[in-house]
């Protein structure tokens, strides 16, 4: 019987697992590496969780699936919307082995609730519900699996808070919990298993290359211990990680520029000045803040927030005016430009935007590595929907979302590491070979998952195999027609996902 592991580490780098490997402290990565075949791993655009998990198991880049970030604009509104399971126009690698009669379980994927059928086994991953009930929309399928999960893994989707005294053992926990159900998995038969591993992701961003993600790592390094060597493995990452030492506020910029308007209070000079002179105290605004939602009423926070700066992502969405906006961003890098307000000036507005922003610099650099156009970097039905500009943070830069004082920040949110567009890919199993391979995309895993499980591959991937690692090639398997997308595009209430969101930093 063939099977196939994908096994996903969310934001995995090289250069901090190489480190951590050459100090000797993850020996069953070390092994694996030495017998299997490594490779860096090109992400999509922007270099995030959300879509880029979804475009490993589809195959396709976001402007086939129609998502781009954790949130998207409505051009005709301007309101921001989260995405679920049912906004990806897509049918994934597991809809396809099922057809094809192979028994599958998918695995703590992001943006999978809720769940859809398949031959096997689904635990949605970050994205449902931290509490959902059976009789709601459980987050399994079939949907009596939850009860289980609960039952025999104290399975739970997410932390509250990992800085909280018991965070990080708390994540710790939840990663075990994902590493047992896959062991047990493993003995049941099935022709193919995905595990995504999401919460280390979280550690790097909040404690960066500290003792608690460490502690993160070799947690994940014990279990890579006790996979079975005769189980062919796909080792992989949507994106990789490096240092934030400054941040760009770009819709500061915009503000600034007279691109962006938004809703001004009466509070917004008041705690300006505020957060001017933490900074020059030394104290750190996130830091205060933090602190702030930890002991006042929740009801009195909010209400601070919402009435002057920093104004987080979340907030600002409520004061974007869009009418008289020519311009807004999300964090980590997409720009939308309002096309109907610009008409015919659209173009010449974009092209003098792009150009505006590749020639900043910040002591002699640019806080960019890239800025591109969204049919530079996407094609597909949904390109009409994309972001008009893809802004990419320059190594050691983030980019923010929200609005402060200053363009220029030391930093913003709780992160202390930040998302970089190359991962890493770590082929191993009894039919692979030793070596390093070139830079790979993160939209070739899927169409090689097809071949490795003799499954032919839908047209429409973008993605092409790596037969490279195997010692036999892979099966000429064809091609086929692509599968419809389950469930349709409609979405439902997103606030859920929004308050997970900000607990993380995407939206502070």
């Amino acid at each position: 019987m063939t099977r196939l592991l994908t096994l996903g580490l969310d934001g995995a780098a090289w250069h901090k697992l190489d480190r951590m490997m050459d100090e000797g402290k993850l020996p069953n990565l070390s092994r694996l590496v030495a017998e299997g075949s490594r490779a860096p791993l090109q992400t999509v655009v922007p270099p995030v969780t959300c879509p880029a998990w979804r475009c490993s198991t589809s195959g396709k880049n976001p402007g086939k699936l129609g998502v781009y970030w954790w949130l998207n604009l409505d051009r005709e509104s301007g309101r921001i919307t989260a995405p679920d399971a049912r906004s990806f126009d897509t049918a994934d690698t597991w809809d396809y082995l099922s057809e094809a009669g192979k028994r599958c379980a998918v695995l703590n994927v992001p943006m999978t609730y809720p769940p859809s059928p398949l031959n096997g086994t689904m635990v949605s991953g970050f994205g449902a519900p931290f509490e959902v009930a059976l009789d709601d929309e459980p987050m399994t399928y079939p949907p009596e699996v939850q009860s289980l999960l609960e039952e025999q893994y104290g399975w739970q989707v997410g932390v509250d808070d990992v800085h909280a005294s018991s965070g990080v053992d708390d994540a710790l926990d939840l990663i075990r919990s994902r590493f047992d159900l896959l062991l047990d998995l493993l003995e049941e038969g099935y022709d193919y298993i995905h595990l995504t591993v999401f919460y280390i992701n979280v550690l790097q961003h909040q404690f960066g290359d500290g003792p608690e993600t460490e502690r993160g790592w070799m947690l994940i390094d014990e279990y890579l211990g006790k996979l079975p060597d005769d189980l062919t493995k796909i080792v992989y990452s949507d994106h990789g990680h490096s240092h934030i030492e400054h941040t760009f506020v770009l819709n500061k910029y915009l503000l600034d520029e007279g691109h962006l308007s938004i809703e001004r209070r009466t509070g917004d000079d008041i705690s300006g000045g505020l957060y001017t002179l933490l900074k020059r105290v030394g104290l750190s605004p996130r830091t205060v803040g933090a602190v702030a939602r930890t002991v006042l009423p929740t009801a009195l926070y909010e209400r601070l927030v919402a009435s002057g700066y920093p104004i987080p992502t979340f907030e600002l969405a409520n004061r974007v005016q869009w009418d008289e906006s020519d311009a807004v961003a999300l964090s980590q890098g997409p720009l939308y430009i309002n096309r109907d307000r610009l008409g015919d000036d659209y173009e010449r507005f974009r092209d003098e935007l792009k150009a505006e922003l590749e020639a900043i610099r910040v002591d002699g650099a640019c806080p960019f590595a890239a800025v591109n156009y969204a049919e530079d970097v996407y094609e597909g039905p949904h390109l009409d929907e994309a972001p008009d500009l893809l802004l990419t943070a320059a190594d050691s830069w983030e980019i923010y979302g929200g609005v402060t004082p200053s363009v220029v920040e030391r930093q913003v949110t709780s992160w202390t590491s930040g998302n970089h567009p190359v991962g890493v890919l770590l082929v191993h199993g009894p039919d692979v070979t030793a070596g390093e391979l070139p830079m790979q995309s993160i939209l070739d895993v899927a169409p090689t998952v097809l071949r490795y499980l003799d499954c032919p591959v839908p047209t429409d991937m973008d993605g092409v195999a790596f037969a490279e690692p195997f010692r036999d090639g892979l099966p000429e398997t064809g091609t086929r027609e692509p599968l419809e997308a389950y469930g349709g595009r409609e979405t439902k209430d997103t606030d859920e996902l929004e308050r997970r969101l900000e607990d993380l930093g995407y939206l502070e």
